[in-house]
């Protein structure tokens, strides 16, 4: 069996929980005197094309990133991309993990290992918890995802069908297309199937038909794919002289995401470690995201509150429907995907509706109180205004689930399109290059359609609003653009301009929420 890194090239998105502005908030929460992002040195292993490192170094100039890639054709990209932008604080390179000299690369205040540590063999994946120990400063951390037992073993089974289907091909393509014959086989006999675990298989395929070829061929078709106990993957750090802070999504180090039964049924378990260790096992989790640092650092393992409220806030949250800020009738804002998150005390449904109006800026916790105070008052419900305590810890709650973000440092970049909108220079490279995605203001992937992709690389502060529609209506109607969805519109002279015109005005408010024209040139 053989990898494709060369033969396809791996579909590389911003991993917002990798940034060192999240490990950074993360690390201050368990006691840890963490690097600023603003000024830190990051190493990322298994770098690929850079689309997860070169925006952080674009974003962080005084900040010092590396990446290294196996795969020379991947580097090459990502080097493609630094040179036109001229980044001076970043540096690819084609080289294997077992080579890596700590003397030689130095001390990282961050060091990311995603995608990485499953799909290593066991040589390579002690030399990364070496490096880890090695090239982490004092109050460093290490970011490692890996695949997770027993949860995994579902997906696992999928890989032997997987692996059992494609032998007879040779070649990235033809292993994907047959990997695809075989899930749609799959797909149509689990039809009406009842049992849970077909219902998983079935979710499980529709995710993959739908998936870049990339995450399905180094996914499920390479030659590595490990899985461990949590326990497992703890013992090896402590080798390593390594221990565990957390996990990237907090909430779940907390039992009470399980119910009362798993609650109770787990409460004589003292070491908090073991415990963790048990809630995988209620949870059947697949995957993990753990943070290390170096066994010599002193932790704190309580989650310490009072540094959570010196943090900078953002959240980009829609209401749905009211919310009403004079009683405790919960409110249902949606995240990015559609996701539903109830939220109940007027103060944190005031804040939400806040950091909505202002996002992408991000207020201190006084800033956001105080907004919130105020406007809970207004609506009627002074009884609830002073509860502090509950903004907190409801605010924490949706922080320990990803729905707010807390950082160390404030971005001051506001909401609105400029009356000339200009795109970071990176944003425009990507887009030209063509890129599935680019990277929002926090790190996050947005997607791309023909147009939008069009309407980026326009983007350069020479037009107006109304000259860029007239700029794109003319493209489309000579046929060189599409409009969003893919197909040519129906409608012709004044309503097709209309048309065009609305796109740009609704895709240019989506960049400027994910502050795109933040970005200085």
């Amino acid at each position: 069996m053989v990898d494709f890194y060369d033969e396809l090239t791996y579909e590389t998105n911003p991993f917002p929980e990798t940034h060192p502005d999240n490990l950074a908030a993360l690390g201050r929460l368990f006691g840890v005197q963490t690097a600023t992002a603003q000024q830190c040195r990051v190493l990322e292993l298994g770098s690929a094309t850079g689309g997860n490192i070169i925006p952080m170094a674009w974003s962080l100039p005084r900040s010092e990133f590396v990446g290294v890639e196996l795969s020379a054709p991947q580097v090459e990209i990502g080097q493609r991309i630094i040179r036109q932008l001229a980044m001076p604080n970043i540096r690819l390179a084609v080289g294997d993990i077992l080579e890596l000299e700590p003397a030689v690369i130095g001390q990282f205040d961050y060091i990311i290992a995603h995608g990485v540590y499953s799909w290593a063999p066991t040589a390579v994946r002690e030399k990364i918890l070496q490096l880890a120990h090695d090239c982490l400063t004092p109050n460093g951390l290490a970011y490692i995802s890996y695949n997770l037992l027993p949860g995994w073993r579902m997906r696992g089974s999928l890989r032997d069908l997987l692996l059992h289907a494609t032998r007879p091909a040779s070649g990235a393509d033809a292993k994907y297309q047959a990997a695809i014959a075989a899930l749609k086989r799959l797909q149509q006999a689990l039809q009406g199937a009842e049992a849970d675990s077909q219902r998983y298989m079935q979710k499980e395929i529709a995710y993959l038909l739908d998936a870049h070829p990339s995450y399905l061929l180094h996914e499920y078709l390479a030659a590595e794919n490990n899985a461990f106990l949590f326990s497992e993957f703890l013992a090896d750090a402590e080798r390593h002289g390594l221990q565990y802070v957390c996990e990237t999504d907090l909430h779940t180090l907390f039992d009470t995401t399980l119910g009362q039964s798993a609650q109770a049924a787990l409460a004589d378990i003292d070491d908090p470690l073991q415990h963790e260790q048990w809630m995988d096992f209620v949870r059947m989790r697949a995957f993990r995201k753990s943070l290390l640092c170096r066994a010599d650092l002193p932790l704190e393992r309580e989650i310490d509150i009072d540094v959570f409220t010196t943090f900078f806030f953002s959240a980009s949250l829609r209401l749905q429907g009211e919310a009403n800020l004079s009683n405790t009738q919960a409110a249902v804002f949606l995240t990015p995907d559609g996701s539903e998150l109830n939220v109940s005390h007027p103060l944190s449904k005031a804040a939400l509706l806040y950091l909505q109006a202002v996002h992408p800026y991000t207020p201190d916790f006084a800033e956001l109180f105080a907004q919130a105070e105020s406007r809970v008052r207004e609506a009627g419900g002074a009884n609830f205004a002073g509860e502090r305590h509950e903004l907190v810890s409801e605010l924490f709650s949706l922080y320990s689930y990803r729905a707010v973000y807390g950082r160390l440092e404030p971005c001051v970049s506001r909401p609105g399109v400029p009356e000339y909108p200009q795109a970071s220079a990176l944003a425009r490279l990507q887009a030209a290059e063509g890129w599935g995605s680019i990277a929002t203001i926090r790190h996050q992937a947005l997607s791309l359609d023909a147009f939008s992709r069009r309407l980026l690389q326009e983007l350069d502060g020479t037009r107006t609003v109304a000259e860029l529609a007239q700029h794109l209506n003319a493209a489309v109607l000579d046929g060189r653009l599409e409009i969003p969805g893919g197909k040519q519109s129906q409608t012709t002279g004044p309503g097709l301009e209309k048309e065009i015109g609305s796109n740009v005005k609704h895709l240019l408010d989506v960049f400027a929420r994910h502050g795109l024209f933040s970005a200085a040139e």
